[in-house]
């Protein structure tokens, strides 16, 4: 697994640390380089910190919000530390979260072996660019890697609640818990685990003054978009826009504040995206379960349908922005930690898509706007790098479920 010759340097507790925060300095330092990949942070999440403290609106409590109301936690955090200063408060407080997260990783230097997951971490989230450090994504993954250390020590109920937390920083770990649904042995268990940190979040929400409504108003938020460019199924339009065919293009949609894709069935496809998307899921979950029939240690039956439920979330996705990479990220971390067979694929595919995510957004999002080549054709290696991924990632899934040959 990894089979790569690293100097003693890199595997010293301290070194890791020092290499993780020139990496994040490397990315704040060239944020403005081109675009503005930390946008997000500038202007819309100081907005609506701006406008509830104003008492404007209380976003996933008293209002309808895109995200889990809980997904306002890092960014109040960020506004207590910033002194008068947004985004640098949400940059000290992103730096210092993915340190403790490393430090975590490496058992606070006492577990060194699992240094190669944690050059990896610090490779993907450097080369997915300067917005794996300017969303919320970053606080879901560490959330994720947290849960997934927790789940690899046999910490069930731990794994459990933290796979819950970053659920409702961003949906996409609810691939995590539905894998343990079909991996975990003692569904009691988690069943009550789960109903208890759930109720608890929604209690907590209740007590802010939220109600049933708003609180989950994320869940159908984005329903009635359509297919943003950046997505994996925006290549069946892409390659039209790639080779000159009339009738595709890229639109900025100023309803939702995004590019989108229009051509010929856009609108039939994104209404069915749901549906193709829980679809694969299901199919994940029934490949799942058929290999926990063949006795399997659990690290193994995790890793594989983990990882093959959050590329369906995402491959299967009418939305699909550069940070949705990170989604993978927590899975493929978890496959190095439990030093899964036939990974090594997977993690270098996760790199290389990871490098033209940066590429695509921001370098040359603006040719992929214009529709030039150069933009087009890097988006569609990124969608295609993480198609292959999946498609693996299902091979093994179907392999583990096979019966073994007895003699």
């Amino acid at each position: 697994m990894l089979k790569l010759r690293l100097p003693a340097a890199a595997k010293n507790f301290w070194f890791i640390l020092l290499a993780a925060l020139v990496a994040q300095l490397i990315l704040i330092s060239v944020s403005t380089v081109t675009g503005d990949p930390l946008g997000d942070v500038r202007y819309t999440y100081d907005a609506w910190i701006t406008n509830m403290l104003q008492g404007n609106y209380l976003l996933g409590l008293k209002d309808p919000w895109v995200y889990p109301y809980v997904a306002q936690a890092p960014m109040w955090i960020a506004q207590l530390v910033s002194g008068g200063d947004y985004l640098t408060g949400w940059l000290i407080f992103v730096v210092n979260a993915n340190m403790l997260l490393l430090a975590y990783l490496l058992g606070w230097g006492a577990k060194m072996e699992r240094y190669k997951a944690a050059w990896f971490l610090i490779g993907c989230i450097f080369l997915c660019g300067p917005v794996s450090i300017g969303r919320l994504e970053v606080f879901s993954l560490i959330f994720t890697v947290i849960a997934g250390v927790a789940f690899l020590e046999n910490k069930d109920s731990k794994a459990i609640q933290f796979f819950n937390i970053a659920t409702w920083i961003k949906v996409s770990p609810m691939a995590a818990l539905a894998t343990l649904v079909v991996v975990m042995k003692d569904k009691r268990k988690l069943l009550i685990n789960l109903a208890v940190a759930t109720l608890a979040i929604v209690l907590v929400g209740y007590a802010l003054g939220g109600d049933l409504r708003n609180i989950f108003s994320f869940v159908g938020m984005q329903s009635g978009r359509g297919v943003q460019v950046e997505s994996s199924v925006a290549i069946l339009w892409l390659v039209q826009i790639l080779f000159g065919i009339p009738g595709s293009k890229v639109y900025y949609d100023d309803k939702i504040l995004t590019f989108q894709i229009s051509g010929f069935g856009v609108t039939e496809l994104a209404n069915l995206m749901t549906f193709i998307q829980f679809g694969a899921l299901a199919i994940t979950l029934w490949l799942g379960y058929r290999a926990t029939k063949q006795n399997h240690d659990r690290n193994t039956l995790f890793a594989w349908v983990f990882l093959t439920a959050t590329l369906d979330l995402l491959v299967f996705n009418k939305v699909g922005s550069p940070q949705y990479e990170l989604w993978i990220v927590g899975a493929v971390v978890f496959g190095i930690l439990a030093g899964i067979q036939n990974w090594r694929l997977v993690v270098w595919l996760t790199l290389i898509t990871s490098a033209l995510s940066w590429l695509i957004f921001p370098v040359f999002y603006g040719d992929l706007l214009d529709s030039k080549p150069l933009g087009v054709t890097l988006l569609i290696l990124r969608n295609l790098g993480v198609i292959i991924i999946l498609v693996y990632a299902n091979l093994q899934l179907a392999r583990l479920g096979k019966k073994k040959l007895t003699t």
